[in-house]
């Protein structure tokens, strides 16, 4: 009996042991953090970005205005070409001229309308010689009156073909109390874009004959346009024009009566 009392006893104590073991490795996996392969958590799916978001996102990028840089004067080479009216722009741009160091050509034709431009080959010869890097158009002043806007049009775009990529503005017409159709107006923004092109239908300047504006007027005309050019929100191609307080000396490159027919 004694012994039999032994071997129960070993047993038990053999099964307690092995009871404790098992506690002691479950203990040890759960502080280990070990885990099966296939008990690794879900991994996380990727959301796709909500149309919201990318809406807002749009929104935050900086408009073409805000990102434009105004082109600093000096070194530039300025190059106006038109009819009647760039007589007294060109003697103003020359007082800008000397005024914010830039080299300045101007080319008057009298009488001049967008066809006579077209036709002719003035605008490449006097692109050739001068190289201009920026160039300002004022026509349409004699296309007022004329109702074949098609025509017109084919004109004007053939003159900023010949520009190519050069930067531009192109001015408008002043009011003409005898001409009331200003279609025309419409016709060249249509083609240049309105960062391009500077309405002058507002401008009020004081005449020699009911058309051309006074010296002083024309002055007056020139400054409205420099502080448009200037501004990096309204035109396309912004430059840096600070305003002469003085006049200046000046002679146009080339100035053509009405009977001239342009270069062939």
């Amino acid at each position: 009996m004694k012994e039999l009392k032994i071997v129960i006893l070993v047993l038990l104590l053999g099964i307690i042991q092995v009871s404790r073991a098992q506690r002691a490795d479950g203990m040890s996996a759960q502080m280990t953090g070990v885990t099966e392969p296939d008990e690794l958590p879900a991994q996380p799916v990727a959301q796709e970005p909500l149309a919201e978001a990318e809406e807002m996102a749009m929104e935050a990028l900086p408009s073409s205005t805000a990102v434009r840089q105004v082109a600093d004067s000096r070194d530039q080479v300025v190059l106006l070409i038109g009819d009647s009216m760039a007589d007294g722009l060109g003697a103003r741009f020359n007082d800008y001229a000397v005024k914010n160091g830039f080299e300045f050509h101007s080319i008057v034709w009298y009488g001049s309308t967008t066809r006579d431009w077209a036709i002719a080959s003035d605008l490449q010869y006097q692109i050739a010689r001068v190289r201009p890097t920026f160039v300002i158009i004022s026509l349409g002043t004699n296309d007022l009156g004329y109702y074949d806007y098609g025509r017109r049009e084919d004109a004007i775009r053939t003159i900023l073909s010949r520009i190519g990529d050069i930067p531009y503005v192109w001015i408008g017409p002043l009011p003409w109390n005898k001409v009331k159709d200003r279609t025309i107006v419409n016709v060249i923004r249509d083609c240049t874009g309105g960062e391009r092109f500077f309405d002058s239908s507002s401008v009020v300047c004081s005449r020699i004959d009911g058309i051309h504006p006074t010296r002083q007027a024309a002055a007056s005309w020139v400054d409205e346009i420099a502080e448009w050019m200037g501004n990096p929100g309204l035109t396309a191609n912004p430059i840096g024009l600070v305003k002469p307080d003085y006049t200046t000396r000046f002679r146009h490159d080339e100035l053509h009566a009405v009977g001239y027919h342009g270069r062939r």
